[in-house]
């Protein structure tokens, strides 16, 4: 789970407080700390304006830091997030949020499990990262999806926590051998590095070299194609890929994806941030 979605699902990235404290934003801060005090009826001041994150170790607003019931609630439960909880469909102190915030919502919801006779998609844990960094340190399989290879096992460990670990990834678990050999998933319109409508997503896989050719990825995103339309209800589904890496389009041309004859360049990406990419789509 991204270490950024607080215990009750809001998205601490997005908030005027962590964005101030991130950027050092004195102004942010006055115009947060103004807005604040008039929306709560007290006195808050700009000094009062540093926030790390919920869950982030760090700075944290006194209402985080001592008056969020819900962040007390799910510490004394030991529970990562509410979705952690039981009780989380009946909590008359996360109801407000859910009622109000469905992206809070679609945080707290947990990836389910899919398999097939050969792999699993689960959810990322944290004892994953030797296997990850295994895999993701090999310099032919990063690159290839925009992203740089592992520089150790901490390295591992921290993406499964910050990255791997949300809504809409999975790992897939290769059962012959109980563990996992790569990632599939997808990213809706917030994080997508393709610009798109609040209904479609992107989808992403990436799967270790010694199981390049068996059909493995196309395998675990047809799954995630199933998952996307008959669960989520996104409307289109994007993906793109490097022309140099022609094998990455054809899992997507398995799993019914189009050629748009759409070229674009992400510069969000680690790795080739200023290469062109082919996009792909598929609709509903």
């Amino acid at each position: 789970m991204d270490k950024l979605i607080a215990f009750c699902g809001l998205d601490c990235g997005k908030c005027d407080a962590y964005i101030a404290t991130k950027n050092n934003d004195q102004a942010l801060r006055e115009k947060t700390a103004k807005l604040w005090s008039k929306l709560n009826n007290a006195t808050i001041l700009p000094e009062h304006i540093n926030c790390e994150g919920c869950r982030m170790d760090g700075a944290k607003t006194v209402f985080c830091s001592t008056m969020c019931e819900i962040r007390r609630c799910a510490i004394g439960k030991g529970c990562e997030i509410c979705g952690d909880c039981p009780q989380m469909d009946v909590c008359d102190k996360l109801e407000p949020i859910l009622a109000n915030n469905r992206e809070a919502s679609v945080n707290l919801q947990k990836p389910a499990m899919m398999q097939t006779e050969r792999i699993i998609l689960r959810p990322w844990r944290e004892d994953d990262a030797d296997v990850l960094y295994k895999w993701a340190s090999d310099p032919e399989v990063g690159p290839r999806a925009g992203w740089s290879p592992h520089k150790s096992v901490d390295e591992s460990r921290e993406i499964i926590r910050t990255i791997f670990g949300g809504e809409g990834m999975w790992a897939v678990e290769f059962k012959e051998t109980n563990e996992p050999i790569g990632c599939v998933g997808y990213l809706t319109a917030a994080h997508s590095n393709l610009v798109l409508a609040d209904d479609e997503c992107e989808v992403g896989y990436w799967i270790a070299r010694p199981y390049w050719g068996q059909g493995i990825c196309t395998e675990a995103m047809k799954m995630v194609v199933d998952y996307c339309f008959n669960v989520k209800e996104f409307s289109t589904l994007w993906g793109d890929y490097f022309p140099e890496n022609p094998a990455s389009g054809k899992v997507m041309e398995h799993c019914g994806f189009k050629d748009t004859g759409r070229e674009t360049v992400c510069p969000n990406l680690v790795v080739g941030g200023d290469r062109p990419v082919k996009i792909m789509r598929l609709v509903r």
